[in-house]
Parts: C-alpha cells; structure tokens; sequence
C-alpha cells in the first residue's frame, strides 16, 4: 500500500501511497532508513482504517498531507494556485515514474529557475522577455541554460494540461524553434594530466581546472592500490577498478549486472542510456582488461547477493540492515567513493568521470584510433570525442618531422 523510497541527492527518504485513485508523494524529513520505516507503517496503518470507514479525512485537508502525517495536519487546498513556484512544487510532486537521476537533475534547474523568474510571480505574466533576462542572468554556460530552460518548458506543458496556464510556452517561436537567444559557448577544456593542471592554478587559474584531470597509467594504478588498502567495504575496490578499466559512466556501473560479465569470451557488456535517444536503454561491449578479469572475479567469489555487479551487503555498520538486495543509487556511490579518497592527495579526484577521462586519454596515447574509443566509451557526439584529439600522437609526429 505504501512504500519508501531515497532521495539520492539528499538521503532524505520519501514515502509514497496511493488514495483516491491518485498518487502521493511525500517527504520523512529524514535519512534514517529506520524512521522512514516507521512512517510508511503509520501511512498503511492509516490508510487501512479509511478503507474500513473508522475514520475519514477531513473536507478541507488535502488528503496526501493528512495521510502522511497520521492526521495531524490539515493543510488546505492553495487558493493561488498560478505562482509559478508553487506550480514548481505540484510538477516535482506529480512525477511518479522517472528515474532519481533525473529527478534530481531538474529539481537543480527548478531551484534556479524559482531564484530567477521568481516563486511568486504569476505563471500567466512570465514571457519572452523575461526569460531572456533570466537567461542573460546565470553565470553559466548556454548549454547549462539550454537544460534548465527545458525543464521550464515541461513545468509549463504540465501546467498547460492542466488548465492553469493557456498560452504556448514562450520559450519558442511559432514554429517551435528557440526564440531565447543564447551567448556562444567558449570551447570546453581539453583533458589535462595532474602536472599540467598543477601548473595552470599556480599560474592564477581556476581550481575547476581539476574536472578536466586525467590520470596516466601509473596514477591510475598508484590510486587502485591506495582504495584497495583504504576501502571501508569490499564493494569499493571492484567499483573503481570498474571505472578505470571500462570507461564506464556511474550510472552503468550501478545498472551494470552480473551476468553482463563474459569470462569465457573476455568481454563486458554496459547497459546504456545515453547514446540512443530514440531508446528507453542500449548497450556496448569492451575488452576485459586482465586486471579487471582478477580483480572481478574475486569479487564475485565473495559477492553477498542480488543480480547487480557492485552490490552493498544487506547488514553494513550504522546502517539499519536491508530486507533486500537493491541497485545501488547515485548519492550512496558519491558517498563511498568521496569518503574512501578523502584526507588523502586523490581527494582532488572529483568523481567517476575522472576515472572515464584517464581511460580515454590514456588509450589515446597509446595509438589506439578515436573511432574504436569511441566505441568502447559510448561517446554520443563527436564534441566529445574532440576532447581527446590533443592525445593522438600518431596524428602529428610525422606531420611535424616533415619540416627541415
């Protein structure tokens, strides 16, 4: 009847119930996994004594707040109801089926978006104009605008369905092509080894400068040694040896399972998401490296349960234990692999990416051609195989030796 769910970004649980033929949605205000228990207890136990008539929810209550809190609160319907941050509010509220990754990604653009355009401010009176000045506003880059703005334009669709707003989304022109005019992006930084980057910041350039780091091949494997010997759980050592000899992106390493792993054939398969937009999911193969083939196998030897490849035990210490096994999310993998690098020199290193930059670049400079790269990373533009182009050696060292 009702069940409990983690926000990734935050911790923070949220328990979710059905009443009425609609779908609610709402916060625990909190990250203990046991409390949110407690409270989905309560919702059921709430929700049975309405189906069997011992109680009933009040006219003026609105029916998911009421449930969630036991009948503790009764919070009445808005009477305003086109503030464009409370529409914000009732879009996140309503999106049931989407992944968490997503979710998260526009409640950042929506958080912007309230700053910008104003919470307060009537959905009915924001126009062209006044999303150009939002735009022309945020300090970031027009492809950053580009998605926040099309989470705008969904936030307005909802709103459109619904009754509250009546006129086409002003973003676009009357044949649906951008009518915001953006600034021309600069180019994006190359890939750059630890030295390089050193050197930049010590020159007055900017610590973000560490989003582009790559690592060579000894870095890479002076980093695996240091996560083996500092992994508070067995898990955390496959996890980064994953990303380093795979390219693989976060997300398909906690999608990945474990029978996309072919022993006899030499090969892993990832299961994608990106790259084919026109599908729900995809995948790609890569040659097993040998040092992921041992590292993986003694892995699986001790693997506590469930079908995907990087699983947590179901009993972990200050954690309350699982009753079953679930795909790891994007905030706990953030949290085990920040805390295992953390007080020590790899520190610097801010994520996964960094590990599917270093194995890009370093096969780069090995001489193996950008199109095969491309395969084995899944790369779904051709800008981001230009990242790696400085990298080739073989596409220059005979150019240059043709000069006298």
């Amino acid at each position: 009847m009702a069940s409990i769910h983690r926000d990734d970004r935050t911790g923070i649980w949220l328990v979710m119930f059905r009443w009425g033929g609609a779908q609610f949605r709402r916060s625990c205000e909190t990250r203990s996994e046991k409390e949110a228990r407690d409270i989905c207890a309560r919702v059921e136990g709430t929700i049975r004594l309405l189906k069997q008539g011992r109680i009933s929810i009040p006219d003026d209550a609105d029916p998911g707040t009421w449930i969630a809190t036991d009948g503790k609160v009764s919070v009445k319907p808005r009477v305003t109801v086109d503030r464009f941050g409370d529409i914000c509010d009732d879009y996140l509220a309503d999106q049931h089926d989407k992944a968490e990754t997503t979710l998260d990604g526009e409640r950042k653009h929506i958080r912007h978006l309230k700053k910008g355009i104003g919470e307060k401010t009537a959905i009915n009176t924001i126009d062209l104009k006044k999303v150009q000045a939002y735009a022309a506003s945020r300090p970031v880059s027009g492809a950053t605008i580009r998605k926040e703005l099309v989470t705008f334009s969904q936030v307005w669709g909802w709103a459109r369905v619904r009754g509250i707003v009546k006129k086409e989304c002003p973003i676009y022109d009357a044949r649906r092509k951008w009518a915001v005019k953006f600034d021309k992006p600069a180019e994006r930084e190359k890939f750059m080894t630890w030295a390089e980057i050193e050197r930049r910041i010590a020159r007055g350039g900017d610590e973000s400068l560490w989003e582009v780091l790559f690592l060579d091949e000894k870095q890479v494997r002076d980093l695996l040694k240091y996560v083996k010997k500092n992994a508070k759980h067995d898990f955390i050592y496959p996890m980064f040896v994953f990303a380093a000899y795979t390219g693989a992106r976060r997300s398909e390493i906690l999608r990945s399972e474990i029978e996309d792993f072919d022993f006899d054939a030499g090969l892993v398969r990832l299961r994608e998401k990106k790259r084919r937009k026109n599908m729900s999911g995809s995948f790609r193969t890569v040659p097993m490296h040998e040092t992921l083939r041992t590292v993986m196998e003694e892995w699986l030897a001790v693997h506590p349960g469930g079908v995907w490849t990087i699983q947590a035990p179901l009993v972990m210490p200050k954690r309350t234990p699982r009753k079953e096994f679930t795909q790891m999310g994007p905030y706990e993998a953030n949290h085990h692999f920040q805390h295992t690098l953390e007080d020590s020199k790899w520190e610097k290193i801010h994520g996964f990416h960094t590990l599917r930059h270093s194995f890009g670049s370093n096969l780069a400079r090995k001489g193996v051609p950008r199109d095969t790269i491309g395969g084995w990373m899944g790369h779904s533009t051709q800008q981001m195989m230009d990242l790696y182009q400085h990298l080739f050696p073989q596409d220059w060292g005979a150019q240059i030796s043709a000069l006298d």
